[in-house]
């Protein structure tokens, strides 16, 4: 995450992903690089602190530049997370449902839609009404995709299958083994996944919030020191 805040590699991914027009991005960008710096020289001037300090300011347009992404990357983690946790439901509906419309891919889709919670149902439902245009098995890729696991490529590959060439026996028990096995090695992934993310998320707002705090500290404890000098100046 930290090296994505850094390059912005998928920032053209993520705008898109959330929606977010990049005018408006940048409008946010200055904005937070615009405060941040003016806290800055308000925190030198305060302090009367050296003017030396000043090299400091583009550090703190930087980090303000930087904000809206990182609060961009925390949210994307956010999602992901969330569908990770929810496909599952989702494909276990999804099997129980499909003998109830004799195979029909579609159909159990759409029985699907009001056991799906959001975000994934609007996904779910935009995918049914590509369907209803054309089945296309790049369509089932590009749900799997917004999920972001191996798995969810893995399942929604085969449900394509399954609307090409019908359900056969050993198809759908391999499916239901795979959900099975995904089902209870879920719980324990996820667990793992959200202890690390929060430790990233976390670990640069913190290590942020110490600079910040330090540089002030700094900064009042130059101007003291500067103030006894020219008392001891005066004394001598």
């Amino acid at each position: 995450m930290i090296r994505e805040l850094l390059t912005e590699q998928l920032r053209e991914v993520h705008l898109s992903f959330f929606h977010l027009p990049k005018k408006r991005f940048m409008t946010q960008r200055w904005l937070y690089s615009f405060l941040l710096s003016l806290l800055f020289c308000m925190g030198i001037s305060i302090t009367q602190a050296e003017v030396i300090w000043y090299l400091g300011l583009p550090t703190a347009f930087f980090i303000g530049w930087k904000t809206p992404y990182l609060r961009l990357l925390m949210e994307k983690n956010t999602v992901d997370v969330k569908n990770a946790f929810l496909f599952l439901p989702f494909s276990q509906s999804f099997m129980v449902l499909l003998p109830s419309v004799n195979g029909n891919v579609y159909q159990a889709l759409k029985l699907t839609v009001p056991y799906t919670a959001a975000p994934l149902d609007k996904k779910l439902k935009e995918l049914i009404e590509k369907i209803e245009k054309g089945n296309n098995r790049q369509d089932y890729l590009d749900f799997a995709k917004y999920i972001g696991s191996p798995e969810a490529y893995m399942i929604m590959n085969m449900i394509y299958q399954f609307s090409e060439q019908g359900i056969q026996k050993e198809s759908i028990q391999t499916l239901q083994r795979y959900i099975q096995n995904i089902q209870e090695n879920k719980v324990d992934q996820l667990i793992e996944t959200k202890m690390d993310t929060s430790f990233k998320i976390s670990f640069l707002p913190v290590l942020l919030s110490l600079f910040i705090v330090g540089a002030f500290i700094v900064l009042i404890f130059a101007h003291y020191f500067k103030t006894i000098a020219d008392a001891l100046d005066v004394l001598i």
